[in-house]
């Protein structure tokens, strides 16, 4: 009904561009099919202020390669990385599955851009609360994928039904403007959310649909009485009406009610705002996160390394210190004293050997990095400084 390939194809690798299925014909028809290690790495991150990169899509890729005489090597779901290094590399004879680098680097691509772009918010905004708000800004199907990578990025909750359900979550939200336009008074669409909303979901009242935030405040406060639980606003000077807003509940003894902002906001938008603000509602600058660019690329060919030009060949391995400083290096040589490899095996053979966590796991990991940062790695309005040291030869 809809334009979207079914698992079916996409398993059977129809999701790919025409020119691998021209290459699988020649190979096939010349008998070539050497083993090959491919690696996935970003060239460059698309935003010269960011610090790190967060690894999302990796356990896609290992349903995909399910069952394929391949091995798979990866970071952990979540981890951070670094432009240049490898996140994931492929073992196998290169016709048993080239023909799927299309979706590779799909499930890693547009996820990992989203869990960055959402844990650099969650950065900025510390211990407040962060919401996912951004599916109505994507094409449908992909509002799990959204909703899953700001998770693993560090959002606290999520509002997409569809993209709740498939984490085990429930999905969270306010109300929208139009309940008080087809209840056509402010006042009338809150009383309506009251009667028919179960008592256990938040009483967090929208109050800039008609007037001033400030007037359809006390309509809430009428309606709602003691178990009104937060405001949220939408648009205007979000720092100046927060800060009228609060003044109005704190002079009524209502600092218990949490007060909410939306309305295009991204990381820089937080660091101007979260000094006012309990909690936020970011969308579309998380859900609409510029692509990261992987490659994913030849880098040893039956055992020799062997790699295009502007690529380092030979299988790698990814060594990391508690400063997030990484060595990248052969795969053959021991790992430096004080550090930690970080791709790890993810399917030998066609079997998936790494058990996959929940993404509320997950994100509580990314938050406890956020938190251990070296103090550079968190300031968003600096140009990134390498991080990565590319070694070919290690005692």
């Amino acid at each position: 009904m809809f334009m979207v390939p079914t698992e079916k194809e996409i398993l059977g690798g129809e999701s790919t561009d025409a020119y691998f299925l021209r290459t699988m014909e020649s190979l096939k028809g010349e008998g070539i099919n050497p083993r090959v290690s491919m690696e996935a790495h970003l060239k460059k991150f698309p935003d010269p202020n960011y610090k790190f990169g967060v690894v999302c899509g990796t356990y896609e890729v290992a349903k995909l390669m399910e069952g394929k005489p391949v091995d798979v090597y990866a970071m952990e779901e979540g981890e951070f990385f670094f432009p240049g290094e490898p996140v994931l590399r492929v073992e196998g004879n290169y016709r048993d599955f080239g023909i799927w680098e299309n979706s590779i680097l799909g499930f890693l691509c547009k996820p990992s851009a989203i869990a960055t772009k959402a844990a650099r918010c969650k950065m900025v905004a510390g211990g407040k609360r962060i919401m996912s708000f951004g599916t109505r800004r994507v094409w449908p199907y992909d509002v799990t994928m959204v909703e899953y990578a700001t998770t693993v990025g560090g959002f606290d909750d999520v509002s997409n039904v569809a993209g709740a359900k498939y984490m085990g979550k429930e999905a969270v939200g306010t109300m929208p403007h139009a309940l008080m336009l087809c209840a056509k008074s402010s006042e009338k669409g809150f009383d309506a959310f009251n009667k028919h909303t179960p008592r256990e979901t938040p009483r967090i009242a929208l109050i800039d649909t008609y007037g001033s935030p400030k007037s359809e405040l006390f309509e809430a406060l009428e309606v709602f009485g003691s178990e009104l639980d937060g405001v949220r606003i939408d648009r205007g000077d979000l720092k100046k009406t927060g800060k009228e807003i609060r003044w109005e509940l704190d002079i009524r003894e209502r600092n218990d009610v949490k007060l909410y902002c939306s309305g295009g906001l991204d990381e820089y938008a937080l660091k101007e705002l979260k000094d006012v603000y309990d909690g936020f509602g970011v969308g579309t600058k998380v859900a609409d996160a510029r692509t990261f660019d992987f490659a994913l690329k030849i880098i040893e060919v039956d055992g020799e390394p062997r790699a295009k030009f502007g690529n380092y060949g030979g299988t790698k391995q990814v060594y990391r210190n508690d400063k997030f400083e990484d060595i990248v290096t052969l795969e053959k040589y021991n790992p430096p004293e004080g550090y930690k490899p970080l791709l790890r095996p993810l399917v030998k053979n066609g079997k998936i050997v790494r058990e996959f966590d929940s993404a509320e796991n997950i994100r509580k990991r990314t938050v406890e990095k956020l938190e251990s940062l070296p103090p550079d790695m968190k300031d968003i309005n600096t140009p990134y400084v390498e991080r990565v040291y590319f070694r070919g030869w290690m005692e």
